[in-house]
Order: structure tokens, then sequence, then C-alpha cells
């Protein structure tokens, strides 16, 4: 389960930022603080002995920190983004970020919002009730569940996995079984028996 979480750290980092107020709680490095994203994701590995922050270093750090000039371009932005903390240094708490589903980021943590940001989206299906419903046969159902995905395993598929494999209707001798001959099929069945 660990290894699970582990796997959507990278996409977890998407989802959280923190609104910077004094500086004290926001890491510099780690996380998310300005429009340029996570600073250890971005620059290169010994940044931060260019910038001479330190690696546990806050963002509340910064402010004590001298302006440099630097050859590469993103340092320089860098130095900018300190510039404005700076500017806009306010006495109060830093505000922990989440995203919800409409792209907003809210200061309230919602694990339903969470979900519906990281779960993949389907369109409904709505001819869900003419299978599952209360007095259904269950192995009726999922064949037809299966069938209607186009999930059974016919003439049709099987070539695609087998190419010498016999794909031809055992019951209408038809040269390629497909999901539709074998509906055809049992509904003619069905008119024909269902009648008498």
């Amino acid at each position: 389960m660990w290894r699970k979480l582990l796997k959507y750290t990278e996409f977890a980092k998407c989802l959280y930022r923190v609104e910077v107020k004094n500086g004290q709680k926001a890491s510099f490095w780690h996380e998310t603080w300005s429009p340029l994203g996570c600073l250890r994701d971005i620059l290169r590995e010994g940044s931060y002995i260019d910038m001479g922050i330190p690696l546990n270093a806050t963002v509340d750090a910064s402010r004590m920190h001298r302006r440099r000039h630097h050859r590469v371009v993103i340092l320089n932005k860098v130095e900018d983004e300190i510039e404005k903390y700076r500017a806009s240094f306010v006495n109060e708490e830093d505000v922990s970020l989440w995203k919800n589903e409409k792209g907003q980021y809210k200061t309230k943590f919602s694990t339903g919002e969470t979900w519906q940001v990281i779960r993949e989206k389907h369109l409904p299906c709505h001819w869900y009730k003419e299978v599952w419903f209360k007095y259904a046969t269950p192995k009726y159902s999922f064949i037809l569940w299966v069938a209607m995905k186009s999930r059974l395993a016919t003439g049709d598929h099987m070539r695609h996995w087998n190419g010498s494999v016999d794909s031809s209707c055992v019951l209408c001798k038809e040269p390629l079984e497909t999901i539709w001959s074998i509906f055809s099929l049992s509904v003619l069945i069905l008119l024909k028996f269902g009648g008498s």
C-alpha cells in the first residue's frame, strides 16, 4: 500500500501549494510557494549552493538573503520571486491550499474533491438498469454486461489473440463469429420457440 502511495507523490505535488504570509512554515525548496513551482524539481542539483539558501530553509529565511546575479536565467527568476515575497510580507501564518475538481485552490482539504480530481472519468452508462435489476440472474447479467462492453471471447476477438484459431460460429456456421451474430441468432431462437 505504501509503495502505491509513493507512486502518486509527483501527482500529489500538483494538488498542493502554499500561500506565503510570514514564510515560517513553507519550505523554500520542497513546497510550491511561487508561480515557478517546487524549486527542488525545476532547478538543477546544487542550486541551493548557487543561491546560498540551505536545503532545509523556510521561505522566511530568504528575507535575509542578499540578492545575487546569476548566469542561469531561472536562478534570476527565483531572485525576483524572493523580492516579490519581501514586498508582500505579512505577519500571519502561511496557508496550505488544496486543489479541487474545478481547478481552484481551497484552504480546506476534502477527500471527496481530491478523489474527483484524481479519478479517471468515463461517460455515464445509461443502460445499466436494463442489465442490473432486482430480479436479474447474476450469471446472465454478467454475460450481457461483458457482451455490451464488447469483451466476450467471440471468434473475431480470438482471431486477434491467435491467428490459427477457428473463428467460425459453431451454431450457424458463419465464417466469422461476432457478438452481433450470436445475439441475432439468440433473438431468432427466442422468436421461434418463445411464441409456442
